[in-house]
């Protein structure tokens, strides 16, 4: 028990936490937490912003100014978001459809508009209390007939056709000024004349072998993409079953970014209409162009500055992370990491050593946002985040070819042991042959394309021309270094070292397997 504490001014009385279930401060508070959720099991959304507006009214100081500034934003926000119900009555499904993009509607002979000036306009067309036709508008432009949105409020998808039109305003964002919004829009119909779509039957190779990409011009509710790279192992998977060209599943799958514009502290120049189909910068806006990420892209802290120097503001970081680190799904390598290869067959194992130092730092980050000074070096997005992924997958490479089958019983394999050190500027292979100890070494190449050289590891004597560019072609065949290395060294050029090869009972994708060495064979 604890001792007495007399009771003087300014001294208060804890009680000290026992037994939850006789605290009647823990009761007190389960049982006002029961009335909470009983109240709001009774509120819909009509009455809860009654409710939250009562309490931004209240003159008490139950919430001070900042508090409530942030429950507005938080309200506008939630705004946005509030769900559609598809069983709601028609004009409850028309106002909060306007309400949540932030427009006007309004009852016409025909049924309903909706209204964001200068941005948006919608025109429903009501036949025997159903959404008939969809007319749409944006920026300005010439209204269309839209069949995909009709078809979606057919199906009661009003959610979703909100979140389409919002995804759509979000490419001019609504704190722009009015004349630099009418240059970015100028400036975008430039870049969509410039992106001519190609042949679909072209799609995989020239998405890799044209500067710009492949640029998916936008449809009535989707935005503008430009796809900037396709792995050479997503085009051997396509041609496997005779699929060559572009395809709808591909759209969401293959990498790309979106172009929209946001306001800047500073003036940048932007392209206007020219007859003689040239760039020219005449126009400028205070407006940063952003390009904006499909997926979180992992790139090194050495990728991240070279963006940086062509970039308006810093790019937007998910996280800080190491990238190497981060594609093993560990926390902490303490120790160099060991993997074995697992080619089939009776074929020579490669055993690597990745040195540890490859782990340890933290400056490279995973990226969602690029924002751009000049809307023209999107080029130079395309080769940076090229070449990056190039790198990475070359890395991953390794993880991949080194995972075990589940299944598998124990086996004894013969090896080759080779040391790898990463780095950005250079990937490192290091082994020894009956010959000479061997350096190969990986670098990034002219556009986009990977260079390997292969050295006398103690001279740095190159070992040949042709050595060169048979591994380099194999690399950039593959992005893989076990398949590459299998064109350059074979268990005939080296002392095997005779590797024990565990059966994991840990989920494949979850560990990866650390061989053993038990006998030294020598050829």
């Amino acid at each position: 028990m604890p001792r007495d504490i007399p009771a003087t001014k300014g001294v208060y009385l804890l009680e000290r936490v026992t037994n939850k279930e006789i605290n009647l401060e823990n009761i007190d508070e389960e049982m006002r937490m029961e009335q909470v959720r009983q109240a709001g099991a009774k509120l819909d959304w009509a009455s809860f912003g009654q409710a939250v507006r009562r309490n931004l009214q209240e003159k008490r100081n139950t919430i001070d100014a900042d508090g409530r500034i942030d429950v507005l934003k938080s309200l506008a926000f939630m705004k946005t978001k509030l769900p559609i119900e598809a069983d709601a009555p028609m004009e409850e499904k028309i106002r909060i459809l306007a309400e949540s993009l932030g427009c006007t509607h309004v009852r016409t002979t025909r049924g309903w508009t909706i209204t964001k000036p200068e941005e948006l306009n919608v025109d429903l067309t009501i036949k025997n209390g159903e959404v008939d036709t969809v007319v749409l508008s944006f920026w300005e432009e010439a209204a269309f007939y839209s069949g995909e949105a009709t078809k979606m409020l057919h199906k009661g998808e009003w959610s979703e056709l909100r979140d389409r039109l919002a995804s759509m305003l979000a490419v001019y964002n609504k704190d722009l000024d009015r004349n630099d919004r009418k240059t970015c829009k100028a400036a975008m119909d430039v870049l969509g004349s410039m992106l001519k779509t190609m042949n679909a039957d072209e799609m995989y190779t020239s998405i890799q072998n044209n500067n710009y990409g492949y640029y998916l011009h936008r449809s009535d509710l989707r935005q503008g993409r430009l796809y900037y790279n396709v792995e050479p192992l997503y085009r051997r998977v396509r041609s496997k079953h005779h699929t060559y060209s572009l395809q709808k599943e591909d759209w969401d799958i293959l990498p790309f970014f979106e172009f929209s514009f946001v306001p800047s502290d500073s003036v940048h120049a932007f392209p206007e209409h020219n007859p003689y189909g040239e760039w020219k910068e005449t126009g400028s806006a205070k407006a940063a162009v952003c390009l904006k990420l499909s997926k979180g892209v992992l790139v090194s802290e050495p990728t991240r500055r070279k963006l940086h120097e062509i970039s308006a503001r810093s790019t937007t970081i998910q996280c800080y992370t190491n990238c190497y680190r981060y594609l093993t799904g560990s926390v902490l390598i303490k120790d160099n990491l060991k993997m074995i290869t697992q080619f089939p067959g009776e074929c020579t194992q490669h055993h690597y050593t990745i040195d540890r130092s490859s782990f340890t730092s933290e400056g490279d980050s995973v990226i969602t946002e690029i924002y751009l000074k000049r809307l023209q070096d999107f080029h130079k997005v395309i080769e940076i985040l090229r070449k990056e992924a190039m790198h990475i997958s070359i890395w991953e490479s390794v993880l991949a070819d080194c995972y075990e089958l589940q299944g598998l019983e124990e086996r004894v394999v013969p090896a080759i042991n080779m040391f790898v050190n990463l780095s950005r500027d250079m990937i490192t292979v290091r082994f020894m042959t009956k010959y000479a100890p061997i350096r190969v070494c990986i670098r990034d190449g002219v556009w986009i394309e990977a260079k390997v050289e292969v050295v006398n590891d103690q001279t740095g004597a190159k070992i040949a021309d042709r050595v060169d560019e048979l591994l380099t072609r194999k690399l950039n065949e593959t992005w893989s270094i076990p398949i590459m290395l299998t064109f350059a060294v074979s268990g005939e050029d080296c002392a095997l070292e005779q590797m024990k090869v565990p059966l994991r009972e840990e989920n494949p994708e979850t560990k990866l397997p650390t061989p053993t060495k038990i006998i030294v064979h020598k050829n």
